[in-house]
């Protein structure tokens, strides 16, 4: 029985709740042992090191290998049962932009009584990594978000050939 066999019919929001859980189970052992900058560093390793290789997994699905137009299709997964408002959404053959106005995920972080200081991990530090481990042409840029106390998330993704 494989892991993505089991999960995948768990909606992903319930999904990182569930993740949300456990990593500050282990953020708040590894804080009162280590101290809170090791802690938060093992959260961000963890988080980052499972985005890496959703991203691959993602990457190996793509029907005749990674793609721009098969990248762009996660946004129907990230935002699955209004997961994520999205508004001012520009799609290109080669860029995609749009602003996160509101992220449900984040507010069950909140919801959740997760650290203002780990919130910005468990899901945004995803993010970048998945992309990248999606494929190297693709690059992401996204100066602030809502996690970090802005009005938006504003996503940039951009295929390099």
């Amino acid at each position: 029985m494989r892991f993505s066999d089991v999960v995948r019919d768990v909606p992903l929001l319930a999904r990182r709740m569930i993740e949300a859980d456990i990593l500050c189970r282990v953020y708040e052992t590894v804080c009162a042992a280590e101290g809170q900058d090791k802690a938060l560093d093992a959260v961000r390793r963890v988080v980052e090191s499972a985005a890496t290789a959703a991203g691959r997994d993602f990457a190996a699905q793509a029907p005749g290998g990674p793609s721009f137009e098969h990248f762009k299709t996660i946004l129907s997964a990230w935002k699955h049962s209004g997961a994520l408002v999205l508004e001012h959404v520009r799609d290109t053959d080669r860029v995609l932009t749009f602003s996160v106005t509101r992220c449900l995920y984040v507010e069950a972080y909140r919801a959740m009584g997760v650290p203002a200081e780990v919130l910005p991990l468990l899901s945004c530090a995803r993010d970048a990594p998945f992309a990248s481990a999606y494929h190297p042409a693709l690059e992401m840029d996204r100066p602030c978000t809502l996690a970090g106390g802005a009005d938006a998330c504003l996503f940039r993704f951009t295929w390099r050939d």
